[in-house]
């Protein structure tokens, strides 16, 4: 047991993969609440953003450990951020980077399993998470454990919300083999937050170009290649701004390795959205994702994304 809570202290830092909206394996008792407000519907593109801070999070401890990583990680916490464990308290983020250092030489692992996201009349999203957490120490020593997340997070002046409470709450120990997760959490991340941009629907190609290697191309299917940023900007000022909503709910997601740092992803899409007009549509599409990654920046790059209908788009009654 006292083993237990030594890894414990030291995942205080650490967070989630996931199948959005499943109800949480885990009932645990949280100092954590979502507040006294009332909770508000949230939004598909708000579960994004929130998502792919969650993915982003782990990102960190699953490979090597950098000024410029920590840095990014940084930038997502808010300066009072709360962090609380099964062996202590931390607040405010001077000390995060040194915290950090423990898992120098670690090999991690964070296998998201559930997530649920809503959201309170502040605007602020309350995220949970079932995880599997994996390490190989570098004595060679390896452990696994069940964790659960109750997190806070609130909106600021840039579009991705900062984390602003973290509680990490051991559920057990497991007997699992080590698998590498940063495949998966790096792409999620990536995918996440290209549906956030994607249901923003105001037209602007900004954010996007965090998100594509220089070289892209987008077969989106419905229209000629897209091979540029201005075809892209063309592109989101016309399709996109003509709804009022769009929603996007990832399945049958899987992401393997071609060689080191590219990716190749697939999963399908259930969209559904409202025309202008207030006309309902949905359709549903396969997207294979070519992902280029540089572990020092925020977001792994698109290199190629082809798209094929597996239910046309159709207007439902």
């Amino acid at each position: 047991m006292k083993k237990f809570s030594i890894l414990m202290f030291l995942l205080v830092s650490v967070l989630i993969s996931c199948k959005d909206d499943v109800p949480l394996k885990s009932e645990v008792d949280s100092t954590i609440e979502p507040d006294d407000s009332p909770m508000m519907t949230i939004r598909s593109k708000q579960k994004h953003l929130a998502q792919a801070q969650l993915y982003r999070w782990y990102q960190l401890y699953e490979r090597e450990l950098s000024d410029v990583r920590i840095a990014n990680t940084m930038d997502m916490l808010s300066d009072s951020i709360y962090l609380k464990s099964a062996s202590g308290e931390m607040k405010g983020k001077t000390n995060y980077p040194d915290r950090v250092k423990v898992f120098e030489g670690w090999k991690n692992a964070h296998h998201v399993d559930n997530v649920q996201v809503s959201l309170n009349e502040k605007g602020n999203f309350f995220l949970e998470a079932d995880i599997r957490y994996q390490n190989i120490q570098p004595t060679g020593e390896k452990a696994s454990y069940s964790i659960h997340y109750n997190t806070l997070l609130e909106e600021d002046n840039s579009q991705l919300p900062d984390f602003t409470s973290i509680e990490i709450v051991p559920t057990g120990a497991t007997n699992e083999e080590f698998v590498d997760a940063y495949p998966v959490n790096r792409a999620k991340s990536l995918m996440h937050y290209w549906l956030a941009n994607m249901e923003m629907l105001d037209g602007d190609v900004t954010p996007f170009k965090e998100l594509l290697a220089d070289d892209f191309e987008l077969n989106f299917s419905t229209s000629s290649v897209l091979k540029s940023i201005e075809d892209l900007e063309t592109w989101l000022r016309t399709i996109p701004t003509q709804l009022k909503e769009s929603a996007h709910t990832p399945k049958e997601f899987s992401v393997k390795t071609i060689m080191d740092n590219e990716y190749e992803m697939t999963v399908l899409f259930d969209w559904t959205g409202v025309r202008k007009d207030g006309v309902k549509m949905e359709g549903t599409t396969k997207h294979i994702w070519y992902i280029v990654d540089d572990i020092n920046l925020r977001f792994a790059k698109i290199l190629k994304v082809d798209v094929t209908q597996i239910k046309p788009i159709k207007v439902v009654d």
